[in-house]
């Protein structure tokens, strides 16, 4: 069974502030990024609020209402920080959210819950990363509830295009060190099953 969608007040609110900027790809993609990392981080200790908020905030710095000069992930940060401040969060709180979103992209493995189960669920989503400790069913479950849609190649658009924006920065460094450009058409996630 897929896990449930936090649905408090902030959820609820950051769930349509990615609504009102995100197309539909990418909308999905930061659901399908709280699901799967839920599910390949089931730590009951994590707080679901904010790694929800984390995932539906983490690549809206791609996004036409909220690109700005510094990198998407700087941007979904402060996006995310300034969004908790004005819902009354603690600093500590607010500062999980900022660096789960700022660490989803590093290459190893984080040991902050929090932080591994957006990391985790974005690996998957993106590249297939981890796919494996996904049972079949909720694998299944997740993406005819958040469907794919055009996110291989309007994803990997926006991958390049930050790419070439920002030739010192964390895609920029995905794609030198492990070619991920290359990794979106090959998803597993994606592959029929029988």
């Amino acid at each position: 069974m897929i896990p449930a969608i936090p649905q408090t007040p902030t959820s609820r609110a950051a769930a349509d502030l990615a609504a009102e900027a995100a197309p539909g790809y990418l909308l999905n993609h930061s659901y399908r990024t709280y699901l799967f990392g839920r599910c390949l981080v089931p730590e009951p200790d994590v707080d679901e609020d904010a790694a929800f908020v984390a995932a539906m905030i983490h690549d809206l710095g791609l996004t036409d209402a909220h690109a700005g000069e510094s990198e998407f992930d700087r941007v979904g940060a402060d996006l995310a920080c300034r969004f908790l401040e004005g819902r009354g969060w603690d600093r500590e709180r607010i500062h999980l959210v900022e660096e789960a979103i700022l660490r989803h992209t590093n290459l190893v493995a984080e040991q902050v819950p929090l932080f591994r189960l957006i990391q985790a669920g974005a690996a998957v989503d993106v590249a297939g990363l981890g796919r494996e400790g996904l049972a079949p069913d909720d694998l299944a479950g997740i993406l005819n509830a958040y469907p794919r849609l055009d996110f291989v190649s309007r994803m990997r658009k926006s991958f390049l295009d930050e790419v070439h924006r920002h030739p010192d920065g964390a895609f920029a460094h995905l794609e030198r060190v492990a070619a991920l450009s290359d990794r979106f058409a090959g998803n597993p996630i994606d592959a029929p099953t029988s």
